[in-house]
């Protein structure tokens, strides 16, 4: 049923650009393989190493109180005191972000299989090292409330980035952008339009050398205008626990 969604979709336009046939080809041949991909493990190329660490994480007993006073003291300068990021800086929302993502960013981190200077430096010092530590910090982020007041984009092109974002990444990251916690998937809901936007860019171009190389050879197809409305549709997306009914079932059904 997905791959005729998706099939549908790609044979709409945004505005009066058609969207290539390129893409179409690349969705059809990819979207068994990336599924599969996703569904055994969301980082084909986990070392043996992280995969160990991330497993005692998730065994480990989580202290949220331990958590938050980590995040106050090393991550919140940066992510907020309520860990709802920044537009600019740009710099991600993790609040009631899905915590077996969280730890598997911070397992990337230090691992070097996701790159960034500021969080190697993070992840390496001793108070954060540990597979206890990773747990708590995860599981403080987790339950905290999404972000109110994220960055959106110009909101011009909505009903595209609708009909792109259910075809090309819902049945991934979810029909409201909620992610999943049994594949490491990330919510997108509440996440600022910059950040989206960037890590598209970013995936697209190779950047994320733990993420399954399906997913990267789809981005590369999409053009940038079609990246640009599916980021700010899915920065608008709301989490379940802050609709009305009605809102709900719209999204959810």
């Amino acid at each position: 049923m997905h791959a005729l969604a998706l099939r549908s979709t790609l044979a709409r336009t945004s505005g009066s650009v058609a969207v290539p046939v390129r893409l179409s080809r690349v969705m059809n041949a990819a979207i068994t393989t990336l599924v599969l991909a996703l569904v055994a493990q969301s980082a084909a190329a986990q070392t043996e190493r992280g995969t160990g660490i991330i497993q005692r994480a998730l065994a480990a007993q989580p202290d949220q109180r331990a958590g938050g006073r980590i995040f106050r003291d090393r991550c919140a300068s940066c992510h907020g005191a309520n860990a709802t990021g920044s537009a600019d800086p740009v710099t991600p929302s993790l609040a009631g972000q899905q915590a077996l993502y969280l730890i598997k960013q911070m397992v990337d981190f230090a691992e070097g299989d996701r790159s960034n200077p500021d969080m190697h430096r993070l992840v390496a010092l001793q108070e954060l090292s540990t597979p206890q530590a990773l747990r708590d910090v995860s599981s403080h982020l987790n339950a905290l409330p999404g972000n109110a007041h994220p960055e959106t984009g110009d909101g011009k092109n909505l009903a595209a980035g609708r009909r792109y974002y259910d075809g090309l990444c819902a049945f991934c990251h979810g029909k409201g952008g909620e992610g999943n916690e049994q594949h490491a998937t990330p919510a997108l809901q509440r996440q600022h339009y910059s950040y989206l936007l960037m890590q598209s860019r970013r995936l697209a171009a190779g950047h994320r050398y733990s993420v399954p190389s399906e997913v990267m050879d789809v981005l590369q197809s999409v053009p940038f205008d079609t990246l640009m409305s599916i980021a700010d549709y899915a920065s608008r997306l709301p989490s379940p626990a802050t609709m009305s009914p009605a809102a709900a079932k719209a999204i959810y059904r």
